[in-house]
């Protein structure tokens, strides 16, 4: 009798649990579905267009065309194809400003350290011609240090620290894209 008592508790208490998990993970908008915001479901190849470098920095664009294809490399249900013709959406991405200003200054006043920043505009046309995102901003910044011994005259560390630098915030912006493409921003 005990026994049947403590599985009949034990079964009501489960269904509560249970029910006050699903009204609580319906009520702060959980779903279990992924949930695509600007890539609708029929959308399954994109082409990524070379960038357009509005800037003066050298190689840039080729960095950052790498960068979102390895990037949306990482989503399963997503193609990133090679001829325009198979893709059923492109991404086109316009680097508009690109900068690396020193932040911070060493006692001989040599810059010890760099921001990097690097801004684009991203669109993402359906091969019908609809933009799904129409020249949205998206910006990504980078801190780096050069050398302790680096001065005016080692031009070769303070380049390498700045390519460095370039490449994760491009890698940032790539992981921005594909967060705009497949991530919900409703919260």
């Amino acid at each position: 009798m005990l026994k049947k008592y403590l599985n009949n508790t034990m079964k009501l208490r489960f269904g509560f649990v249970f029910i006050i998990l699903f009204f609580f993970l319906n009520s702060c908008g959980y779903q279990l579905s992924a949930n695509h915001i600007y890539l609708p479901d029929h959308i399954s190849a994109v082409y990524v267009e070379n960038p357009k470098n509005s800037t003066y920095e050298p190689n840039i664009s080729i960095y950052l065309k790498n960068a979102i294809i390895n990037d949306l490399r990482l989503e399963p249900n997503l193609r990133i194809v090679s001829n325009k013709s198979d893709a059923q959406a492109f991404i086109k991405t316009d680097i508009v400003s690109f900068s690396a200003l020193p932040a911070s200054y060493n006692a001989s006043g040599f810059a010890s350290m760099y921001s990097c920043s690097i801004i684009i505009k991203l669109s993402l046309i359906a091969k019908d011609g609809k933009k799904l995102i129409s020249e949205k901003t998206l910006t990504s910044s980078t801190n780096y240090s050069t050398p302790s011994n680096t001065n005016i005259n080692n031009i070769n560390s303070i380049e390498s620290a700045k390519l460095e630098a370039t490449k994760a915030t491009i890698s940032d912006l790539a992981s921005l894209i594909r967060e705009e493409l497949f991530m919900s921003s409703g919260f």
